[in-house]
């Protein structure tokens, strides 16, 4: 009897695993939203955020600002920055100690030079991602509803990180 509970446990083991999907985060695999090929007519948030509507297809380039952890776990949504718009990082002698919040510019500078971006798979469920403050990056998606012009949103299907 010893013997066969383990045998039984290993067969269960064995059959979980192939069941599963596979990782691809554990497999060293891409993401599916990460693009390997560099968008082209990637267009900048201070181009894109005054004109666009609900619906309109994106390429925007941006940097990744905010928070120092762009998104919290199992909310794939993160704040960019037009890349044009210097980081405290990008201000020599300034030794700011967060310099992905962007504290050095005035807050209409800010307003109107960032956007949201929410990461969704192709049924427009959110997904995870693995992005880092400052990194500079190129977005693919839709502007999602803007409630106001001071609020652009991009629901995001792919991304495509440069210089890295």
């Amino acid at each position: 009897m010893q013997r066969i509970i383990p045998a039984a446990l290993c067969t269960l083991a064995m059959v979980s695993c192939t069941d599963s999907a596979p990782d691809p985060a554990a497999a060293g695999a891409p993401a599916a939203w990460l693009l390997a090929e560099t968008p082209a007519d990637a267009r900048t948030v201070a181009e894109i955020k005054p004109t666009a509507t609900e619906g309109d297809p994106v390429v925007m380039r941006a940097r990744i600002g905010g928070r120092r952890d762009p998104m919290t776990p199992g909310t794939p949504v993160f704040v960019v920055v037009d890349p044009g718009l210097p980081s405290c990082a990008d201000i020599p002698g300034d030794n700011c100690p967060t310099p992905w919040d962007y504290c050095c510019e005035p807050r209409e500078s800010l307003n109107a030079n960032t956007a949201t971006v929410q990461l969704v798979d192709t049924d427009a469920d959110p997904i995870a991602a693995g992005l880092q403050p400052l990194d500079e990056i190129i977005i693919v998606g839709t502007v999602g509803p803007r409630p106001s012009e001071q609020v652009l949103t991009i629901r995001a299907t792919g991304v495509h990180k440069l210089g890295g």
